[in-house]
């Protein structure tokens, strides 16, 4: 077994359970994990925190085991970001980063210099922030320009598939956001 490169563990289960076990045994020797073995591995880094590098490798397997349409690049810098563009939403770039106990999620919705009324806009997006489940409008300054962005956090613990749904759903929000405060925006700043 060991010059199969498998390693000896030993394990304490209930007697009604052995026989689990000795099927979870014989699928684990096998090179790859059937999608449920798949699933349970993905929630195992509940007890490992993501960076933003491991994080990266986790997903880019991830989206090619499910076939997700979405396109990936790690930026270097201080602190690396992941880049994600998902074509099916007008290949709208979101951007993810682990930081301590935390994953942020965002991409910039406009820039501050494009909203006409920015008092009655600012009252929108705070209207707005309680209809989006998992995402939020906030505003920063990059380079010197106001911009607004949506965002969400997550754990640095959270399993693939909870990164990839907020990471989903953040572009859907940021669409239907778009959408509800055209009128507060001109194209043309």
């Amino acid at each position: 077994m060991r010059a199969k490169g498998l390693v000896a563990r030993q394990v304490y289960v209930r007697a009604e359970h052995a026989s689990v076990l000795a099927q979870l045994e014989l699928a684990l020797r096998e090179p790859s994990l059937s999608p449920p073995l798949v699933t349970i591995k993905d929630y195992a880094a509940m007890t490992h925190p993501w960076t933003t590098p491991t994080l990266f490798d986790a997903l880019e397997a991830y989206i090619a085991r499910e076939h997700l349409p979405l396109h990936m690049r790690l930026e270097a810098g201080a602190e690396p970001t992941i880049a994600i563009s998902l074509p099916e939403h007008g290949d709208l770039d979101i951007h993810l980063a682990a930081s301590g106990q935390q994953l942020f999620v965002s991409t910039p919705l406009c820039l501050g210099s494009q909203v006409r009324d920015r008092a009655a806009f600012n009252d929108a997006c705070l209207r707005l922030n309680p209809l989006n489940p998992l995402s939020n409008i906030g505003l920063q300054t990059l380079d010197g320009e106001d911009v607004y962005t949506v965002f969400g956090e997550l754990s640095t613990r959270s399993p693939i598939a909870n990164i990839v749904e907020e990471v989903t759903t953040l572009a859907d929000n940021t669409l239907q956001a778009a959408h509800a405060l055209q009128e507060y925006i001109s194209v043309h700043a």
